[in-house]
């Protein structure tokens, strides 16, 4: 029993990872997918809330930085943490 529920939690995780972006045409959402999509998988925005959002988009600004690639202008940052904060999860 343990092992099934361990298999399905896993399972929700991987499709929460895979599943489709909502809004898939907005600005916000066409931001994600070419700038965060071009280096690793999307994550579905439901899964952190606002709070942890921000702390991950300032932690990726940081990793920019630091490799010295380019980040986002500061109306595409406030676009893509609108879109994640409209979507994100509640806990």
């Amino acid at each position: 029993m343990r092992l099934r529920v361990l298999s399905l939690a896993c399972a929700a995780v991987l499709a929460a990872c895979s599943a489709e972006l909502p809004e898939p045409d907005s600005p916000g959402a066409r931001l994600l997918s070419a700038r965060c999509g071009g280096c690793h998988r999307l994550y579905a925005p439901s899964l952190m809330t606002a709070a942890m959002w921000k702390v991950q988009v300032d932690r990726m600004r940081l990793l920019f930085h630091q490799r010295g690639i380019p980040w986002l202008a500061p109306d595409e940052e406030r676009t893509l943490l609108a879109y994640l904060e409209r979507h994100a999860g509640t806990h």
